[in-house]
This record gives C-alpha cells, structure tokens and sequence, in this order.
C-alpha cells in the first residue's frame, strides 16, 4: 500500500522497485477509512507514507494499523534523509525510513523489512507449531508408563504420574516441594550432590546412572536414570527418566538392535536413519557439529537385475555388497539400507574427502565380484554426494538433493559419482558472473553485439520500413539472448557500453541500407540519464551522415518513472537531434498517460499481457482500444507487438492500431525484409 499526494511520484518509486526485479503489488491511498477497509479485507504487507502530507499522515496510518492489531510495517517515505525528517517519521510511529531519491537504499530497505516480516510470520507459525507440539507432549508425559519428572536447581518442576506411583506419593504438590536429595539414599547423597551440580554447570552425563532410591514410605528402590536437557515453560531444566533395572539386559539391546536394524544387511534401517539425520542436521544447525557429508549409493539397473535374478537372489547380491562397502569406508562410519538396492552412509568428514572416498568406492565395486546365490557377477554402483551445512534446512532437503544427485549420475549411464556442495555452489555462483562480465566485456571491446531486425509493420501506408533491432552477443558460434546478460550489465556498469556499440550498429545499418527505414532501438535509462549521451550521439550521426529522425528510441514505462529528474533534460537534448522516442510495455502502471505529460513521445508499445489471447479476450481488446484511442486524441502512434494471428490483425485494423509487430508477421532475422 502506498499513501501519497502525488500519483505519478508515487508510479516512480513503484517502478524502482519493479526495475529492481522486486515484485509488488501496489494499490495507492488517502482515505482513512479506504486505509481501514482495505487493511482488515485485504492482506497488506507493508504501507509506505509520504513525509509531510497531511491526507493521511504517518501517525493516522500507525494508529489505524494498531487499532487492527496486526503486524504491518509503516514506512516513511522521506524526501531527505536527514536527522530531523528521521525523528519525526519514528515518532509519528514510522517503524522505518527509507528515500526515493536514493534507489539503493530504498530497495535495500523494502527487501529488508519484507524479509524481517516473512520471518516474524514464519516464527509466529513455528510458536503456533510448538505450543501444539508441547501440549501433546504434555498429554503423552502425563500417561506416559515411565517415570519421568523435569528438575530445576534439585527440585521437581514438573512430575508424572508413573514418577508419583514410582516413589509412592499421593500428592503432586507434595512432590513440587521435595527436593530430589531427599528421594535417595544417605550412601548416595554425596554423589547425588555433585550430580546436581555438575547438572547446574551444564554437565550433563551421556551414560544412564545406577542410583539406590527411596519411596514415600522408606523403601529402597533400585533404579536406572536417564539425564537429558528440557524446558518447561521457556526455562532450562533437565529430564529425569527413572526406571527399573533391565532384568535381561541382553536382551534389551537386541531387541533394541531388531527394532532399528534391517535383518538383511546388518545395517541400520529407513526409519533409525530417518531420527539420526534429524539430528545431525539440528546438531550442524546449532554449531555442535560439523562436517557431515551423506552419500546415497544406488545399485545401477536394479530393476534388470530383479529380472535376470529374481528377488530371493537380489536380496543374496544386496547382502554380499553391503559388507563390502563398509570394508571399503571403514567401520566408523553409519551405514543404512534405506531400500532395496539403496544404502546411505553418514561420514564425519568433509565433502572433498568424501567425494574421495564415493570415487573410490565405485572403482572397487565395478571391480569385484559378487555372489547371488549360484550366481557370481560384476555390478556396479551410482552414488550422490552432498553435505551438510548450519544453511541446511531439513532432513528431507538432504534427502531432495542427494535422489537429484543421483538422477545425474544414472542420466550419465550409471558408474559416476554426483555431488552437490552447497558451499562450492555459491563460489560457482561468482565465477560464472565474473565469467559473464569477462564475456560482455570482451564483446564490447571486439564489436560482438551484433543486430537482428524484426518488422514492425504499418497498417495504413508508410513509405519508411520500420524495424525493431534486437541485440545479440557473439560468443564464437553461438549467439547468447539478451536475457541472459543485460541484468549481469546494468549490475556492473556495462549497460551504456552496450547501448552505444548497438545505437552505433544500427546508425551504420541505416546508412548502408539500399531502402529508407526507421529502427527501433532499445536504451536504458542509465544511458538516458547520462548527460554526456547527447554529445555523443550528435557526433555519431555526423560521422556517419545519418538524420536523427531515423532512430527511435525505446524504454520500458517502469522505467521512464523511476528518475524523470534526470532522464527528462536528455531526451530533450536527443530531440533536438530529430529522434523520436517511444514508451514500450506501455499500459502496466497505476496511470500511464500521464507519463505524456512529462515525456516528448512519439510512440506507445502496448504492455505485451493484453495480447494474449487478443482475438478472444474481450477485456483485453476494450482495454487495447481504450488506449489507442486516448493515444490518438494526444497525436501519438501506437505499436502492438506480440500478434498471434489474423484475427488479431483484424482487430487491430478496425481499431485502427498505426503498426504490428510479431513473430506471426515475421521472425526477426540478421536481414531487414518486410516479408515473412
């Protein structure tokens, strides 16, 4: 939402931040009640306020915000960013400031808040997320069958009801004032006492702890307690989990094993693999630990094995490999068999060392033979790599990530190792924009960017042929589209450099055409709003004996509205050569005509979203004609580009469009022909 007195200022710092690749959607005000109305309707990120208009001032947008109880940020618009303008926008109740006459800092400070709110509303959700989790936890606490209480500074915070049957109290508040000292035996007070405070300082044992206890009626009690670090209502405490001597602890540890271990292999199973990810991502996430990498190995063309084996004897060759690969890696490392032909191995290590340890793998495995049942036979193995960071989210993204990884691998016919570092991807990120720079570069300084000419052709007669000349860059024999490199190029600079080696191009073009024609050339506002511009291209129409009312120059309407301060003075300098000037994607602003106001144009571009579907869309068509009629009663010429077929034609003729442009028409090509 935006509140301001000046709707075509307010189109200019819309235009910014859609120049910025930042998308909105913007709806203007100046009413309190609209304001109200749209807040408690509609779902409303951020409202930006105009410094110093008294429609509906800062404070009035703040107390009508609160009065709705929600968290939306109120942004003062300032003109200046000064101490003074700074301090009456925060108290007027401005969370914060931000300028249009800086385009950095306003986008910056947009992306920011936006940021910050999309993380208040995420851990809103999350604290929504636990207090469910906790209430259900507390539900299992309280029927739990064990016994299991939280302790503060060696008093009970909380208790169950097995804790409470275990040490035969019938009070729970009786319990709440009984320090846990007093629940063992004299022998084991001393050790009880630097138990607590070993606990108070954090330590807390990994190994459960043998302990005599005592009842409410003085019998002693045997009993195993198990430490682990909890909270109970925000603040820190540990969880005692006591219970009685396993009598078969044997059996207990195998039974254990049975539950977490698959039968097969002697690995751990889908679901202990499942919880120990978990854990290993939380545990990167917190600063524990580091350096986990995950590797997913794949028997390759399984399902032709099953075929070729039958089951019973795939589950033999599934049973001789796994002890192969764990002779292979090591011992140290967690081995699970997620599937039938999958494993997975957890390694403390590095990814460089483990991409290492995954290549040497496969060398081994194609080299080796295996026996399936009467069966011995080569096989070999696809593995995806990757690892984990404090960036990683969750389990499942790793999970995500390695099955991507392994897709590569089999695409590439199997035997190949596949790996995603999250960390080198990022350093990959910045080689390839520097290779890109080096590349524009290069192509400015050899003439690279060469033209192609699409036809945009008149309805009702022109002996001048029109073109639009749409830029490549040469890259040996390959021709790269602008999309790819204008963003990196206004990033870093090298925007005008483009602009003046295409404009020179097709200065040259018109010259050594054998036909009189016009060309349409695209130019950034970083070239309009650069005041050397008009010199050179003065001089570069002499040089080449070229009139100015040849070229027509093209800006999107974004942004035209952006910095009209020192674009304007430029276009008008440029008009004095005789060039004309045309607005394209014209239509897509809160109100475009009034850009005309401001600009000597000579053409619009209708916004390429209303020819969709144009011979069908009736909207669409009312809309087209609504603005080719207001374009004409201001003496303007109007292009529609991107016409589908004959029917659009059709149209547009009646509505007596002055040209059309499309690939319906005719292709753009390296030759200028008006024939498709």
């Amino acid at each position: 939402m935006i509140v301001h007195k000046h709707e075509d200022e307010a189109e200019r710092i819309l235009s910014i931040l859609r120049n910025a690749q930042i998308s909105v959607r913007p709806s203007l005000c100046t009413d309190e009640a609209v304001l109200l109305d749209k807040i408690t309707k509609n779902k409303i990120d951020m409202i930006l306020v105009q410094h110093m208009q008294s429609d509906l001032s800062i404070s009035s947008v703040h107390q009508i915000v609160k009065r709705t109880g929600k968290d939306i940020p109120v942004i003062a618009l300032l003109d200046v960013l000064d101490n003074d303008s700074v301090s009456e926008a925060l108290e007027a109740g401005a969370s914060n400031v931000c300028t249009g006459n800086i385009k950095e800092q306003l986008c910056n400070e947009i992306v920011n808040i936006f940021d910050n709110l999309t993380a208040r509303r995420k851990l809103r959700q999350y604290e929504s997320d636990l207090n469910d989790a906790e209430k259900r936890c507390a539900s299992l606490l309280d029927s739990s069958k064990d016994a299991i209480a939280y302790i503060h500074d060696g008093m009970h915070v909380y208790t169950n009801n097995a804790y409470l049957e275990f040490f035969e109290y019938d009070d729970a508040e009786e319990m709440e004032v009984t320090p846990f000292l007093n629940l063992v035996t004299k022998e084991e007070v001393p050790e009880t006492k630097k138990l607590l405070r070993d606990i108070a300082m954090g330590k807390i044992p990994d190994d459960d702890i043998n302990m005599k206890l005592k009842t409410d009626k003085g019998d002693v009690v045997g009993a195993i307690v198990t430490l682990d670090k909890a909270r109970v209502d925000g603040e820190p405490c540990v969880q005692f989990l006591v219970q009685r001597p396993k009598v078969n602890l044997a059996a207990e540890k195998e039974l254990q094993d049975i539950k977490s271990k698959d039968l097969l292999t002697g690995f751990y199973n889908r679901s202990y693999f499942t919880q120990d990810l978990s854990d290993k991502v939380n545990e990167v996430k917190s600063g524990k630990a580091s350096g986990y990498s995950i590797m997913y190995i794949q028997l390759d063309n399984d399902k032709e094995l099953e075929k070729e084996l039958g089951k019973g004897n795939l589950d033999l060759l599934v049973a001789d490999i796994a002890p192969f690969i764990k002779e292979v890696l090591g011992e140290e490392h967690v081995y699970t068999r997620y599937d039938d032909t999958i494993f997975i191995v957890s390694l403390k290590c590095e990814i460089e060392h483990a991409s290492q340890m995954a290549q040497h793998l496969t060398t081994k495995i194609s080299d080796h033979l295996f026996n399936a049942g009467e069966k011995t036979l080569n096989c070999t193995i696809s593995v995806g790599l990757t690892q984990l960071i404090e960036k990683t989210s969750s389990a499942n993204e790793i999970i995500k990530t390695l099955g991507n990884e392994i897709n590569k691998a089999i695409e590439k016919g199997g035997n190949q190792v596949s790996t995603f570092d999250p960390a080198e991807e990022e350093k990959k990120a910045r080689a390839a924009n520097q290779k890109w720079i080096d590349l524009i570069s290069e192509g400015i300084n050899n003439n690279q960017f060469i033209l192609h000419y699409q036809p945009v052709i008149s309805l009702h007669g022109d002996d001048t042929e029109h073109y639009n000349c749409l830029v490549r860059l040469k890259d040996g024999d390959k021709l790269i589209m602008p999309v790819e490199f204008i963003g990196i190029a206004k990033r870093h600079g090298l925007i005008i450099d483009i602009d003046k080696n295409v404009i020179k191009n097709a200065i040259i073009a018109i010259k050594e055409s054998a036909k009189k024609v016009a060309l349409l050339v695209k130019v950034s506002t970083d070239t309009l709003s650069n005041a050397s511009f008009p010199v050179w291209l003065a001089k570069t129409l002499k040089e080449h004996g070229v009139s100015g009312e040849y070229i027509i120059f093209e800006t999107p309407e974004s942004e035209l509205v952006s910095d009209s301060k020192h674009i304007k003075p430029v276009i008008n300098s440029v008009k004095g050569l005789n060039c004309k000037f045309a607005i394209e994607k014209f239509g897509s602003g809160l109100n475009s005509f009034s850009l005309l106001k401001h600009y000597p144009i000579d053409f619009i571009k209708i916004d390429s979203t209303f020819m969709e579907d144009f011979s069908k869309n009736e909207d669409n068509q009312e809309k087209v004609k609504e603005i080719i009629d207001n374009a004409h009663a201001q003496n303007k010429m109007v292009i529609c580009e991107f016409v589908e077929d004959a029917a659009a034609m059709s149209i547009l003729w009646k509505f007596s469009a002055n040209y059309v442009q499309g690939n319906f028409l005719a292709p753009a090509s390296e030759k200028m022909s008006q024939e498709s």
